[in-house]
């Protein structure tokens, strides 16, 4: 078996000997083993999983969330499904495209005469110009609240300390925690999970939502439909999509 320096390894990575000691050092991608000397060495299995890396860095994840995945022991189906609900996505994108380029067309030939226009056609251009797609503006949603409450909060603690009153912390800190509940049961409403073993696709329970460990695109649930325990895909739910 064929075993790498850093540099070497580095060099067949296609990234630099910093990105491979980083990697080490949060326990991402470590060597294989270390020499007498302190050399520390990788194999061709080392390669393959900083490609996997690599490639899961390109589709926007965060490294945290690649460690949880390649930590898991059925991390390749939950690979699997994140890829096949990335390429739907990308096709659903791709036929809206091409419709909507269809209606722009069909508008641009019937200026002349406006009552050749259909309602369908006004109906289309109304939806194209609705520029932020539904879960887009949810998630904007979130963030703005999110940052009211820690204004709020922020705000309760300088008047505490500036002024010895603890009367706004008191009334501020038990607004936001209602707030924050809000936020999460909107967020529990608008999403659901798919599972990587049987594809199905389910609401967990508020409870086994709420406290779970979870990452910006999965979050480690039990399916009810085939009783698997691990991370599962978030989507947007399309019950809630009108």
């Amino acid at each position: 078996m064929s075993t790498y320096t850093t540099g070497e390894f580095a060099k067949l990575g296609g990234v630099s000997v910093r990105t491979i000691q980083y990697y080490d050092q949060k326990g991402i991608l470590n060597p294989t083993t270390i020499s007498e000397g302190g050399r520390r060495l990788y194999t061709d299995k080392e390669l393959k999983t900083l490609r996997l890396i690599l490639l899961l860095k390109s589709m926007g994840l965060p490294l945290a969330t690649i460690k949880n995945l390649l930590l898991e022991e059925d991390s390749t189906q939950v690979l699997s499904l994140m890829l096949t609900e990335q390429e739907k996505k990308l096709q659903h994108e791709m036929t809206l495209n091409s419709e909507q380029l269809k209606t722009i067309r069909k508008v641009q030939e019937s200026l002349d005469d406006y009552a050749l226009i259909s309602q369908t056609d006004l109906d289309g251009i109304e939806n194209i110009m609705e520029s932020k797609p539904k879960l887009r503006r949810f998630r904007g949603w979130m963030i703005t609240w999110g940052l009211m409450m820690d204004v709020l909060e922020v705000a309760a603690i300088v008047i505490w300390i500036m002024s010895g009153n603890w009367v706004p912390a008191a009334i501020v800190f038990p607004l936001v925690i209602v707030m924050a509940i809000v936020v999460i049961w909107q967020y529990y409403v608008k999403v659901e999970y798919i599972c990587p073993n049987c594809h199905q696709h389910f609401k967990p329970s508020w409870k086994d939502f709420t406290f779970s460990k979870h990452t910006p695109n999965t979050r480690r649930l039990t399916c009810p439909n085939c009783g698997y325990r691990g991370y599962c895909v978030e989507v947007y739910d399309v019950k809630q999509i009108n």
